[in-house]
C-alpha cells in the first residue's frame, strides 16, 4: 500500500515451490496501471536468494483500483511462465490476493 497510487511490485524467493522470502522494489514505471521492476532490485534479489540457497522465482504486484487478475498487460509482460505470479487488488474494503502458473489459477494462502 505504500507504492498508492502507482502499483507496488517486488520479487518472490522460493525453495522447493514454497514462497520463504520477499524483496519488494521500486516500480520503475510510476504507473497505476503497469509495473517494471529495477533489473539492480533483480540482481540483488537473485544474490540474496542464491546465498540462501533459495531461488528468486515469482513476481508481485498490486492492482490499485482492478480486480486480483493478470491484465492484458501483465499477460504481456510475463518473462517465464513457471514463475508464480501474485497479484493483490486493493480496490475494495480489504486486499484480495490471487496467484498464476504456467497460465493458470494457483491457490494462495
Amino acid at each position: 500500500m505504500a507504492a498508492l497510487p502507482d502499483e507496488g511490485c517486488g520479487l518472490l524467493a522460493m525453495d522447493g515451490g514454497r514462497v520463504v522470502g520477499v524483496y519488494p522494489t521500486e516500480n520503475e514505471d510510476s504507473s497505476a496501471s503497469s509495473y517494471t521492476i529495477p533489473p539492480q532490485r533483480l540482481y540483488e534479489a537473485v544474490m540474496d536468494a542464491e546465498s540462501r540457497g533459495w531461488e528468486v522465482g515469482g513476481v508481485f504486484h498490486s492492482h490499485p483500483a482492478g480486480p486480483a487478475a493478470m491484465s492484458g498487460t501483465d499477460l504481456a509482460r510475463v518473462t517465464d511462465p513457471a514463475w508464480l505470479y501474485l497479484v493483490v487488488s486493493l480496490a475494495g474494503p480489504e486486499p484480495v490476493m490471487a496467484g498464476w502458473s504456467n497460465g493458470e489459477e494457483v491457490a494462495v494462502s
